[in-house]
């Protein structure tokens, strides 16, 4: 059973492709849509796709920052819906590892090329995660305590750039479905979250210590290219935007 998330604002669209993908009886058996970015990343906390299908051309959130937090929420694979055929995008598509860049108007036998070859792929993967996870389960103590040490360094030293959980599965050497359950063990975190709360407390003591940094050079200092994205994961994170914790001087409001 596979799970696809189709993230589109034109209904037209959302509902066509819904309807070509059930027409096909593909492996993707659970389906679900959202209306712009926002929504789809409030959707992955319950709804885990092993797909995300989106347009890259949304009001608030575009495609390609969607994707980009999709990442830290664990989800591998991507296809991008654009009805422009522009080489900027093509390029930041392959940066971003995204399994394929398909043009609008969709071609039902294409996307069903497209899905089979993917739901091959997921399972196949699945079959070799399973073999490494019985392996990892059997591994001592100290190793657990080991990983979860180098974990912290590495995020705490990178967390002011793009950082994904696959790249810092791959620092460790291990898989980044067994990364994220010592983690959960450990913590009590998501991956998301833990990155998150790193970069808040260091959003705040900078808005503390240096109050003439602009906030979108704030923003940027933690890892958030969009001021206005770094503002939202501020309030929801403190409780109140960022200018009001620096007016405020760190003190909560009542």
């Amino acid at each position: 059973m596979l799970k696809l998330m189709i993230v589109d604002d034109e209904p037209v669209i959302r509902n066509g492709l819904q309807y070509m993908i059930h027409s096909e009886n593909t492996l993707f058996t659970e389906i679900i849509t959202a209306t712009d970015g926002i929504e789809a990343l409030k959707l992955m906390d319950e709804f885990h796709p092993d797909l995300l299908i989106t347009d890259i051309q949304m009001p608030e959130m575009d495609g390609l920052e969607l994707i980009r937090e999709a990442q830290h929420k664990q989800v591998k694979r991507f296809v991008i819906l654009s009805g422009y055929d522009h080489f900027e995008y093509a390029r930041q598509a392959l940066r971003l590892k995204v399994t394929d860049y398909l043009l609008k108007p969709i071609h039902q036998k294409d996307l069903a090329i497209l899905l089979t070859r993917t739901a091959i792929e997921i399972m196949k993967e699945r079959e070799e995660v399973a073999g490494r996870d019985d392996d990892a389960e059997n591994a001592a103590p100290g190793e657990h305590l080991a990983s979860i040490k180098k974990f912290k360094a590495f995020v705490q030293a990178n967390f002011m750039r793009d950082l994904s959980l696959e790249e810092v599965a791959s620092y460790l050497g291990l898989h980044p479905n067994y990364v994220c359950s010592l983690l959960k063990r450990e913590t009590g975190m998501t991956f998301l979250y833990y990155l998150r709360s790193i970069r808040m407390d260091q959003a705040k003591e900078i808005l503390l210590k240096a109050r003439d940094v602009p906030m979108d050079q704030v923003a940027r200092s933690v890892g958030y290219d969009n001021p206005r994205h770094f503002y939202k994961v501020f309030k929801q994170y403190e409780g109140q935007t960022p200018g009001s914790f620096r007016e405020q001087g760190g003190n909560k409001i009542i």
